[in-house]
């Protein structure tokens, strides 16, 4: 396919730093993250195109290998070159790519990337990742896999559900009735955590390469090994197998309150969900005053309702309270009448309610894109800022926009 567009111009900490995604979902924040300061991100894609390409939603009207807002998002600012590994060139450019990169991260299955069977088929010498890094020694090789690439799981198929379950994570999510709940539903936000750790892990890669070559040493990458179910396992510290680990107390499924007292977590307003909670005395004065100005609650003011534990055994009554309050009033007033008084409140956003909240519009924070198929949409901004706009805002690029270009500087 001819380059459509020549490859945009970088800025950014991570400018002449090349990096090679060979991932799917689990790669493409990660990645994402790594082209946005400045890295020269090539997507690796068969004919077909990254599998990203055909995940709903899709853009309305639209269809094809563009349609796909989560390619539009987590694809912005890489380049796109089309390989197919069935092909004898293609399988050699690869291999030049490999080399040519700082980076490299892949998902695929531990025993694929032992063995690399569509290199050893092409006379490659079945280069696995202990190969490359043998025949690449500058590149810092990333897996990202459901278990590792060691342990008697390493060959278990997984997916984000699955590795919520086995991190022990799902048990505690959801009603105490219902089943297990994953976090964000079918967003695959532990994937996007792993990549993210990726990234992590092969900065600091870069960085011992690049400080031992300056003082003279062999300036060598590393291999990160990431697995799905041990990410899982850093993001439950309260609730999951760490906080178990110090006093053997199991953590039911609790809803969306924590029985530890009242308030502590979503309470109804008139048109949504507020999180509250009110742990230290005075954040729970605070609340009770509030209550008794609007009720005339005279109960809720007794000094023993400032002990939490008490508060806990009266957990139905102080709830009920408390929601005699929220009820009243909507998420915003909530939030900006707890503001005032010093208690810990928030609405409980809708990404709806996001695109209009009048903080994320004051700071600018709602971008607009053009795309040549899509047209103009609106997208998130970045996720901190700096004294320079590190930030890269290319829009993604179309399937195999750039093979020719990029395979033409290896030639």
């Amino acid at each position: 396919m001819s380059a459509e567009q020549a490859a945009p111009e970088r800025r950014g900490p991570w400018t002449g730093t090349r990096v090679l995604d060979l991932t799917g979902l689990s790669g493409a924040y990660g990645t994402r993250v790594w082209a946005a300061l400045g890295a020269d991100v090539i997507c690796v894609e068969p004919p077909q195109g990254n599998p990203v390409r055909t995940m709903p939603p899709l853009a309305p009207g639209h269809s094809g290998p563009e349609a796909s807002l989560w390619w539009a998002y987590y694809a912005a600012s890489k380049l796109s070159v089309v390989l197919d590994l069935a092909d004898a060139d293609d399988v050699a450019a690869l291999v030049k790519l490999i080399g040519s990169a700082d980076v490299v991260l892949d998902d695929a299955p531990p025993a694929t990337q032992e063995t690399y069977a569509w290199l050893a088929d092409r006379g490659e010498g079945g280069l696995g990742v202990a190969g490359i890094v043998e025949r690449f020694p500058h590149v810092t090789w990333v897996s990202i896999t459901p278990f590792g690439m060691t342990g008697p799981r390493r060959a278990w198929r997984s997916s984000n559900l699955i590795g919520w379950a086995s991190c022990g994570l799902a048990s505690t999510v959801g009603f105490p009735h219902g089943p297990p709940l994953t976090p964000g539903g079918e967003i695959g936000v532990l994937m996007h955590g792993a990549s993210l750790y990726g990234v992590i892990g092969s900065m600091l890669a870069l960085r011992a390469r690049d400080q031992a070559a300056a003082n003279g040493g062999r300036g060598v990458g590393q291999t990160v090994d990431l697995s799905l179910q041990d990410f899982g396992l850093w993001l439950s510290p309260e609730t999951g197998v760490p906080l178990y680990l110090d006093d053997q107390v199991p953590r039911p499924r609790a809803g969306n309150r924590r029985p530890i007292t009242s308030p502590m977590g979503m309470y109804p307003a008139s048109d949504g969900y507020v999180a509250m909670i009110a742990i230290q005395p005075a954040h729970w004065n605070a609340v009770a005053q509030w209550v008794h100005e609007l009720t005339g609650n005279e109960g809720i003011l007794d000094d023993i309702f400032v002990d939490i534990v008490v508060r806990r055994e009266a957990l139905e009554a102080v709830d009920a309270w408390v929601e005699e309050l929220t009820t009243q009033f909507t998420k915003q007033e909530l939030f900006v009448e707890g503001q005032r008084r010093r208690i810990p409140i928030t609405p409980v956003n809708t990404v709806g309610d996001l695109r209009t909240d009048p903080h994320l519009e004051a700071v600018g924070w709602w971008r607009s894109e053009e795309h040549p198929l899509l047209g103009s949409y609106t997208v998130p901004g970045s996720p901190f800022n700096t004294d320079g706009d590190w930030w890269a805002w290319d829009r993604a690029p179309m399937l195999g926009e750039h093979t020719e270009e990029v395979l033409g500087e290896l030639s």
